[in-house]
């Protein structure tokens, strides 16, 4: 079942934010008045590389910063937020803790994650291998 689960969550979170291979870019103006009403600060040095709080919910962000002092960063920031960090995820969410995917979906959350991939995915330097997906529910 918790295989189940993260291959689920997996291709659910690929989908929603594959868009095939892009170039990093800009995070929009919209989407910056969004995270600036939802609270949620963008963690330093972090690159945008793709999606839109827009239109699709979600933004992905990548840095060189280590992924614990990323997830420590956002748990200082928000330590009412609860946490997930079950089978390999770590999901910082708006809301009650426990419950599985079900206690986070449609809430703020704040994903972060090793992921060797977005180097090649989208031109980035090699060491930025921490992405951060900052999803802001309509």
């Amino acid at each position: 079942m918790a295989r189940i689960l993260k291959n689920f969550s997996n291709i659910c979170l690929a989908l929603f934010l594959s868009a095939g291979i892009a170039m990093a870019a800009d995070l929009s103006t919209k989407d910056v008045q969004i995270l600036e009403e939802a609270g949620i600060p963008v963690y330093q040095g972090a690159q945008f590389v793709d999606g839109s709080l827009g239109s699709i919910v979600g933004a992905r962000f990548a840095t060189s910063a280590p992924a614990d002092e990323v997830r420590a960063f956002y748990k200082g920031k928000f330590p009412g937020w609860a946490l997930n960090d079950q089978y390999g995820s770590w999901i910082l969410y708006k809301g009650e803790p426990g419950g599985g995917p079900g206690a986070y979906m449609e809430k703020q959350q704040i994903s972060v994650v090793k992921n060797d991939n977005l180097p090649s995915w989208f031109g980035l330097d090699k060491s930025m291998t921490t992405e951060i997906i900052i999803v802001v529910p309509k």
